[in-house]
């Protein structure tokens, strides 16, 4: 849990809602085989949006998204998310793409 997080979650009173950040992304921030196979197999919560997306915890377990296996788009992807204090990423065919994250055209 973030610095940011820990005092928001100190500050709010008892009864207030949980409300989490997501970055949208463009599914182009993953390669065909990244969305195809790998996300179908992420070792931490992830699960698919419909026809056209994925739905992926921001996880900030070193040990996990650095693992030999996970792809450089999903690395650099929670990478930015973290920077953003984001807890999801959103990847949507319609979400915009950003210029300092890889990008695949198929």
């Amino acid at each position: 849990m973030s610095k940011a997080q820990i005092i928001k979650q100190q500050a709010a009173p008892a009864d207030a809602p949980e409300i989490q950040k997501m970055l949208v992304l463009s599914t182009a921030h993953l390669s065909q085989a990244d969305c195809n196979v790998w996300m179908h197999n992420c070792p931490w919560t992830c699960f698919e949006k419909g026809d056209y997306g994925w739905f992926m915890h921001a996880c900030d377990d070193e040990g996990i998204y650095m693992q030999p296996g996970v792809p450089l788009a999903v690395r650099s992807a929670l990478t930015k998310a973290h920077k953003l204090d984001c807890d999801w990423i959103m990847f949507d065919r319609d979400g915009p793409e950003l210029d300092d994250l890889p990008v695949y055209d198929w």
